[in-house]
């Protein structure tokens, strides 16, 4: 696996130059990855069309993951996708990262460490219940989720000396 990273745009996009296009003509077919605030991460892929000289086809998108998305290349050389998004445990989050993250848009790095940072203080404050057979009600380990989200945004905010 070859992780793809700084690809967020058709103009910065991984390009493959011969893609198929049907059965017998072959075109490029380009991948990104487009990063919004508001709604998180989806890959977009665009081919040409050999028809019409190679003009670009219109983008195909996919669904947003709000958390995070890496492209990289499978080991047969196609290029792959993983996304992260809101249903995930701490443990699947922090996998996720530590395979992942390099990959993540630089924009969006911040709401991964964040997101991680969360889901694993949440899981681990209501880990004591469940190793005894108990299960917590959903309130226990917000406390220590909300903290490990703000002490890890904090990281992100610019420092006092940086401003000047």
């Amino acid at each position: 696996m070859k992780l793809l990273s700084g690809h967020t745009s058709p103009e910065t996009a991984f390009t493959v130059d011969d893609y198929p296009y049907g059965f017998r003509l072959r075109c490029k077919i380009r991948y990104w990855i487009e990063y919004k605030p508001k709604q998180g991460f989806r890959s977009v892929s665009q081919t040409t069309n050999p028809k019409r000289g190679h003009a670009w086809n219109k983008p195909k998108a996919s669904t947003y993951m709000r958390f995070g998305m890496a492209m990289f290349l499978d080991d047969a050389g196609h290029v792959q996708f993983a996304g992260l998004g809101e249903y995930s445990d701490g443990a699947e989050a922090k996998a996720f990262l530590d395979t992942y993250g390099d990959g993540v848009p630089e924009a969006g790095r911040p709401i991964l460490n964040q997101w991680v940072a969360a889901k694993t203080a949440y899981d681990a404050a209501r880990a004591p219940a469940k190793a005894n057979g108990d299960i917590p009600p959903l309130a226990v380990g917000l406390v220590e989720a909300h903290k490990a989200w703000l002490d890890e945004a904090i990281k992100d905010l610019p420092k006092a000396d940086d401003e000047q």
